[in-house]
């Protein structure tokens, strides 16, 4: 996400915060915001172990009581997606977190907050890879609710809805398979900008921080070039952890997961 909030932020928020953000259908008018950015150089989130609180307490909504799961493991299922955006934007999520319609994020009835799916759109075979930090959607058969910029990047948000699977992700294995990859290195990037002094300031200041490397990846594109800023490869998922650690000390925003293939 592009919020402040870190990844292992425990929302101290209660109940409340569920009818009032994160898709409980509710009437008002809610939509894509009116000029899009490019998600295409959103990475997915990055699957890490959380070290809080997991919020899978029961729950009651419209008369419903729901209980949520102990774990996302193993869990898997078939159904039609939706997504939210410009009516929640800014606003808590039922983690406690603040909702970026920029963000990999997710809202789920019963996964455990906060848990890790893979979201593939069945019409287009896409995948994303989410963080599940909200609960809903509330309306008629719908499983998951994603992100606008989660939309985008299945192809779906003109339409609002499509038929996706969606599969819970075993955050430890994720991350031992990821990182141990023959032909990938794995990063944290940190922000992507158009300018290069402003990336370059970053660069110096996440040098201070940490003995990992720090670069700058240029990425040019036909409107103009982003200089994307990068701390690794990453070598274990202990090494991942104390990076967090120090990102979150340095009040720095959350960096998404990136892989690079390895020359050959």
């Amino acid at each position: 996400m592009h919020s402040t909030t870190t990844f292992r932020q425990v929302g101290f928020a209660g109940l409340i915060t569920l009818f009032i953000s994160g898709c409980a259908g509710v009437s008002q008018k809610d939509g894509a915001p009116a000029n899009p950015r490019d998600v295409g150089d959103i990475p997915d989130a990055i699957p890490v172990v959380h070290q809080g609180a997991i919020k899978n307490s029961s729950y009651m909504h419209e008369g419903v009581v729901y209980e949520p799961m102990m774990s996302a493991n193993e869990y898997s299922e078939e159904g039609i997606a939706s997504w939210y955006g410009t009516k929640f934007h800014g606003k808590q999520t039922a983690n406690g977190e603040v909702y970026d319609l920029y963000g990999m994020t997710a809202a789920h009835k019963t996964l455990p907050l906060p848990s890790y799916v893979k979201v593939t759109n069945k019409t287009n075979n896409r995948s994303v890879v989410l963080r599940v930090n909200d609960r809903g959607p509330f309306v008629d058969d719908r499983i998951i609710d994603l992100s606008f910029a989660a939309a985008k990047k299945l192809g779906f948000a003109d339409e609002g809805i499509t038929e996706v699977l969606v599969e819970g992700i075993d955050v430890g294995a994720f991350a031992d398979a990821d990182i141990e990859g023959e032909h990938q290195e794995v990063f944290l990037q940190m922000a992507a900008f158009s300018n290069y002094h402003n990336a370059q300031l970053m660069r110096r200041q996440l040098s201070a921080s940490t003995d990992t490397p720090v670069r700058i990846v240029k990425n040019d594109s036909e409107d103009e070039p982003l200089y994307k800023v990068r701390i690794g490869p990453i070598q274990t998922p202990d090494h991942m952890e104390i990076l967090l650690d120090t990102l979150e000390a340095g009040q720095f925003d959350p960096p998404y997961l990136v892989y690079e293939n390895v020359a050959q």
